[in-house]
């Protein structure tokens, strides 16, 4: 591994711990006001078509809860995806959740769609997250599954990561395989980034 992948691979590790503690000390009823709101925000202020796919994911530990949208865009009819993780060092597959049928547990102690329900390519993908920087930049759990779904893909979708506004820290190293977010959504607003990872 080149040097220079080596210092951004330590620095995101420990980056990681700092978040997940971070994270870990808000209160649960700080995160659930906050989820709501956030929920809020998108359905408001991010704009789609009525027939648009959305990738959302399925929340664990204390990450924010995106149920409430999960449910609020299959109340209006969106197509709704959830995340597959198809094996180690594969892309992920989106499949369409409506919310009738049951989840069936995932790796990590997530819950995905069963193999029956179709894949779909989402138009936005909706992704969780340890932090950001004001650059869009996203701190993952270091599996890589998005950003190689993401470069894997014909045509990009509108990325944009659900956070706590205190998920914000001044400076996320990359990598050249690294993709910024398009947006931010947190309880404060939405955070818009050019396509060049500067804030708009």
């Amino acid at each position: 591994m080149p040097e220079v992948f080596s210092d951004v691979t330590k620095a995101k590790a420990e980056l990681r711990q700092y978040a997940l503690k971070k994270r870990a000390g808000l209160s649960g009823n700080f995160r659930a006001r906050a989820s709501r709101t956030v929920s809020e925000q998108f359905l408001k202020q991010v704009a789609f078509s009525d027939d648009a796919v959305v990738a959302l994911y399925w929340p664990i530990g204390d990450e924010l809860d995106c149920k409430s949208l999960v449910r609020a865009l299959q109340g209006r009819g969106t197509h709704v995806c959830l995340p597959v993780i198809a094996g180690r060092g594969r892309p992920l597959v989106f499949r369409l959740w409506d919310g009738s049928q049951d989840l069936v547990p995932g790796p990590f102690g997530t819950r995905e769609p069963g193999k029956d329900a179709p894949g779909l390519v989402p138009d936005i993908i909706v992704l969780p997250l340890l932090a950001f920087d004001s650059h869009g930049n996203r701190l993952g759990y270091g599996k890589g599954y998005y950003d190689r779904t993401i470069a894997g893909m014909k045509k990009e979708p509108l990325l944009a990561g659900l956070a706590f506004s205190t998920q914000e820290i001044e400076h996320i190293p990359v990598s050249p395989l690294d993709v910024p977010l398009h947006m931010v959504v947190t309880e404060e607003g939405v955070r818009r980034f050019n396509g060049e990872g500067e804030a708009s």
